[in-house]
């Protein structure tokens, strides 16, 4: 069976942390993360966590020595991806990148590895179910755009991330290259993402203030926290529905510049450990 490490760049990002950890854990030959803060939280103070994020890396349960954690503070997220890349051995077959916000369910996991035996791709990417507000929406629209999430890559020794965005790898021995993309991937596989990113209050705040400085910058809506995202969630159905007229969705961005980010009800199911802990989850997520 092919092995996989799990590469993940972290700061203060508990929300899913754990059920993250959970569902990968048992597939996982390593789990290799970077905690601490790009320069912009390091100008507000910080030098790692101070949620409950570094306490989860510590005491998740760890029975293989699968996880190995480096701590530090990083000029962009270029860096912290990369100052991982040093703890993966050599017999890694590939590098699964997730965030803290991510999760996957374990039969997806399966079918994936499955894929990557058989198809041999040097690259794959991810189909996202990005949840909005809570548990029982998700976004479309360009959210789910092809290749909005790369996620999957052929590892050997002494390769690098040329960037995090879009996450690039650069090899150094010029492989043939074989990309899969997440249409594709969906379409032969069924497998998808199931992404918390839009769902804890705390979080979006952070989210939407990283991103106004340092990524999307004047293509953000204006006050998008008051003015979109609470609204939203404390809206009724037929408030909501005004909302997303009103900006063509409810993503932070202008809709000008990436197109329309609507949503739409949820009426699967999410992944077990997300399920078993859910009712705890809703309650930080309004905290």
């Amino acid at each position: 069976m092919i092995k996989i490490a799990f590469g993940m760049i972290v700061f203060e990002g508990d929300y899913v942390l754990n059920e993250c950890l959970s569902q990968i854990y048992p597939y996982a030959h390593q789990i290799v993360i970077a905690e601490g803060p790009v320069k912009f939280w390091q100008d507000k103070g910080r030098t790692t966590s101070t949620d409950y994020t570094n306490i989860i890396l510590r005491d998740f349960p760890d029975p293989q020595n699968k996880i190995s954690v480096v701590h530090g503070q990083f000029p962009e997220k270029d860096q912290q991806s990369n100052a991982y890349m040093g703890l993966l051995h050599d017999d890694v077959d590939y590098l699964w990148m997730v965030d803290s916000d991510e999760v996957y369910k374990k039969e997806d996991i399966e079918k994936t590895i499955k894929f990557l035996e058989s198809e041999k791709p040097t690259s794959v990417g991810v189909k996202s179910c990005s949840f909005f507000g809570g548990f029982d929406h998700y976004l479309t629209g360009f959210e789910q755009k092809t290749d909005n999430f790369l996620r999957i890559f052929k590892y050997e020794p002494s390769c690098t991330w040329l960037t995090h965005r879009p996450p690039t790898m650069n090899y150094k021995s010029g492989i043939k290259r074989k990309h899969v993309n997440s249409d594709e991937f969906y379409e032969k596989t069924g497998v998808m993402m199931y992404h918390y990113s839009y769902v804890f209050n705390r979080q979006v705040k952070s989210k939407v203030e990283y991103y106004e400085a340092k990524v999307s910058k004047h293509k953000c809506i204006k006050n998008y926290y008051e003015n979109v995202f609470s609204r939203w969630k404390a809206a009724s159905t037929v408030e909501k529905f005004l909302i997303e007229n009103e900006y063509d969705g409810v993503h932070e961005w202008y809709p000008q510049y990436r197109g329309p980010c609507r949503t739409e009800r949820f009426i699967g199911t999410h992944p077990q450990a997300i399920q078993e802990n859910i009712r705890h989850l809703e309650k930080i997520a309004n905290s």
